[in-house]
């Protein structure tokens, strides 16, 4: 049997799924992710399958590349691929939900207590000679505090059990989880957002890129939170709305945030939260530890092959109904 064409573009994924692209498929590269470059480097090589890390692959790229069966995402989020033109064109879309979540989970943890602590504020008064500034303010205890998680799939199930070991109060807001399902993991539902961020002390977002979720915090949400309260956002940058946390976190509306995605990915360099000190950034490196994304890469190459060879794989998203 041939082997399939795959299209690789540069800087590319770990290199354990790398060798066994290499091992079991003819390998080409790519030297950028820009349209035609793809669309070149695809027609060339008459590519059947490409493997993304955050190229965004169009409908453009559809329409002029008849050989692409497979499209596989190096992560969770797709919404750089137009998913609707993929499956109008018969084209499979395939992504990695189960690799980085545990990662993601410690992340946000990271968050609470950094939060918590105000430990930005705490190293740069060390760094700054102004030691006994700490005098001037007081940090919390995260122990029976409220956390309200929103988005419960498997990050915020893994966050949940992690806060329990810190004795937190878990809630969570998710219209397609169950209540039982939640009350079984010691977890209290949440059915109102609103309800849960009113008395939330930190709220943590694990949550896609939807139209529903696009701007689901925005200045009626962060009025709703407690002055004393931290938002954290692992999941899109524009789940928050950034123009309406920085009025909130001007006004005092709410405590701080701790954010691993911003609306633009990288943010502008005159960005207003960069000079805000209740605020944390991480530039979206919740999933990137190393054990995930080796096992992303493994998972991704195995799967994108085994679609390319009609196996019903379980990371299909595009599914036919």
């Amino acid at each position: 049997m041939s082997k399939h064409n795959v299209l690789l573009i540069h800087p590319t994924i770990q290199p354990n799924g790398v060798a066994y692209f290499e091992e079991n498929a003819n390998v080409f590269y790519a030297p950028d992710g820009q349209e035609d470059t793809l669309i070149r480097c695809m027609n060339k090589h008459q590519i059947e399958a490409v493997a993304l890390r955050c190229e965004p692959i169009t409908r453009r790229i559809m329409d002029a590349v008849p050989t692409l069966k497979v499209i596989g995402m190096h992560g969770v989020g797709v919404d750089h691929i137009d998913v609707k033109s993929a499956t109008q064109h018969g084209i499979r879309v395939l992504n990695v939900p189960d690799a980085n979540y545990l990662s993601v989970a410690e992340h946000t943890m990271m968050f609470l207590l950094a939060l918590s602590r105000s430990l930005g504020i705490n190293d740069r008064s060390v760094r700054d000679d102004a030691w006994y500034s700490r005098e001037q303010r007081y940090t919390m205890e995260i122990y029976q505090k409220n956390l309200l998680i929103v988005g419960f799939g498997r990050i915020g199930k893994t966050v949940a059990k992690r806060a329990q070991a810190f004795d937190m109060h878990v809630m969570a807001y998710d219209g397609f989880v169950p209540q039982q399902a939640m009350e079984e993991l010691g977890v209290e539902k949440v059915d109102r957002l609103e309800d849960g961020l009113a008395v939330a002390d930190f709220v943590t977002l694990h949550v896609p890129l939807t139209p529903e979720t696009r701007a689901m915090m925005s200045d009626e949400q962060f009025k709703q939170m407690k002055n004393s309260a931290y938002v954290i956002n692992m999941g899109r940058g524009p789940v928050v709305d950034e123009d309406a946390l920085v009025r909130a976190l001007e006004a005092g509306e709410i405590a701080g945030a701790g954010l691993d995605v911003l609306e633009t990915e990288p943010p502008r360099a005159d960005h207003p939260l960069f000079h805000m000190h209740q605020v944390l950034l991480t530039p979206h490196i919740g999933g990137d530890t190393i054990e995930a994304k080796r096992r992303t890469s493994d998972i991704l190459s195995r799967t994108v092959l085994e679609a390319l060879d009609g196996k019903d794989t379980y990371n299909w998203l595009n599914r036919p109904k």
